[in-house]
């Protein structure tokens, strides 16, 4: 016995010699996002294996099939809801994380390339719910799919065959489920793979960002990971499975009917939530007809100046008040995506006049806009990069997304309340939660 427990601290002490020691500041869920998707995709891993033992990706089967799971396997109605709100679930925490990395400046050298591999990453985790999407072959699924598809004609036919190719082959209902499946269960796995190893080595040279205000490298508390670090990773990936069990057992998720070409004409093509808000932008006015180009465009630059948001913001420290326009453009970012989310379920297939486009977004910018830079003003003391002008609460990025998606959910009052009363709920709302936060960063100087 003694024997064992001398290998056993043996091969601990290796294992934290091999490992970089978790900082304590860092013992907080948002700090640990990036591993739950980790667990989030190993799940998926798990269960989409489960399911490909009775899923037949042929256009003739693949309702059926998917249908047969639902309702005569054992658990398969759990497994396929688990499967789906847990691919709901990772793409929701994917765009917190990407937020909460952007309100606290995690990108700053010398962590950009994080930034980079992780936005890659994101774009890999919207590419399995498009292609995931499809695989039950329901009249919305498809229907919605082939509507994402035909956006590609658009584009300079030089720039997107290749794309189409892939994506729907010869361009029958067949070749375009099998491409489907096979890049949702092979291609997409594997660059994930990839990236995810290059990301989580770069993590491991870097580690992780120390709190907005504390000098990076400032020699902070440190724990092992084993025991603690490994003890605190498997409570919240319990908590995770076991809340997404509990959901999958209470809401079971419904499969729609299947696609055929008469059912096909009496459904509006929708895509899934977290493509909504792209959905709102082509189903303003001004973007009608061959004028989709344009929306297009400026949705492929919103991500690519995500992409380049270290390239963009190089100046200066990482509290808020050091960064107020960069800090402030995030915050109309992730409200206004939040709005149209919700904007664009309330009105399925609504054309919206360009004029309200105009006022409700571009209200609520201006608005939001001017309440976060007074809410952020404050005067500096301190060199760049000093101690004192840093100092923010460690819990500012949170905050802040709750401030934006507060203030999106109060936007819905132009909907129907009114639109004067909700710009003063936001600004307000906004203009307070950003007050107090300067005021702690002022108290913790």
């Amino acid at each position: 016995m003694s024997g064992l427990s001398e290998r056993i601290r043996k091969l601990t002490e290796e294992g934290n010699r091999m490992l970089r020691p978790i900082p304590n500041f860092s013992f907080r869920p948002d700090y640990w996002m990036g591993a739950l998707l980790v667990l989030g995709f190993v799940l998926q891993g798990i269960t989409g294996f489960l399911l490909l033992l009775y899923y037949v990706p042929t256009p003739d089967q693949a309702w059926a099939s998917t249908n047969y799971i639902v309702t005569s396997v054992p658990y398969g109605s759990l497994l396929y809801t688990f499967h789906l709100y847990d691919a709901y679930a990772i793409i929701l925490i994917a765009f917190l994380h990407m937020f909460r990395n952007f309100f606290v400046g995690s990108y700053k050298k010398p962590r950009e390339g994080m930034w980079f591999y992780g936005v890659i990453l994101g774009l890999i985790t919207l590419g399995f719910g498009f292609t995931g999407y499809l695989l039950p072959w329901t009249v919305i699924s498809k229907s919605a799919t082939d509507v994402g598809i035909g956006m590609l004609n658009y584009f300079p036919a030089s720039l997107t065959a290749g794309i189409k190719s892939i994506l729907v082959g010869s361009g029958t209902d067949a070749a375009e489920l099998t491409r489907f499946f096979a890049i949702h269960v092979m291609l997409l796995p594997m660059l994930l793979a990839l990236f995810l190893l290059i990301k989580l080595y770069t993590f491991e040279v870097h580690g992780a960002a120390p709190p907005v205000g504390q000098a990076e490298g400032s020699g902070a508390e440190s724990t092992p990971w084993i025991p603690d670090g490994i003890l605190y990773v498997l409570m919240l990936g319990l908590f995770y499975t076991g809340g997404l069990l509990l959901i999958s057992s209470m809401f079971p998720a419904t499969l729609p009917p299947a696609y055929s070409v008469q059912s096909a004409m009496t459904v509006t093509p929708e895509p899934d939530w977290y493509f909504l808000w792209i959905y709102q932008i082509l189903k303003l006015s001004i973007f009608g007809g061959p004028n989709v180009i344009y929306a297009l465009t400026l949705v492929t630059l919103l991500f690519v100046l995500l992409f380049l948001v270290p390239v963009i913001d190089i100046r200066g420290g990482r509290a808020p008040s050091e960064r107020p326009v960069v800090f402030t453009l995030g915050m109309i970012v992730a409200t206004s995506l939040v709005f149209l989310t919700i904007w664009a379920y309330l009105t399925p297939g609504q054309t919206i006049p360009f004029y309200q486009a105009v006022l409700y977004i571009g209200g609520i910018a201006l608005f939001e806009g001017i309440a976060a830079y007074l809410g952020l003003r404050r005067r500096r003391s301190g060199g760049p990069g000093g101690g004192g002008a840093a100092r923010a609460h460690p819990s500012i990025a949170m905050a802040v997304l709750a401030a934006s998606i507060a203030g999106a959910s109060a936007s819905l009052m132009l909907l129907e309340k009114g639109y004067l009363i909700s710009i003063f709920l936001i600004a307000g709302f906004v203009f307070s939660s950003m007050s107090s936060l300067s005021r702690i960063e002022e108290g913790r100087k």
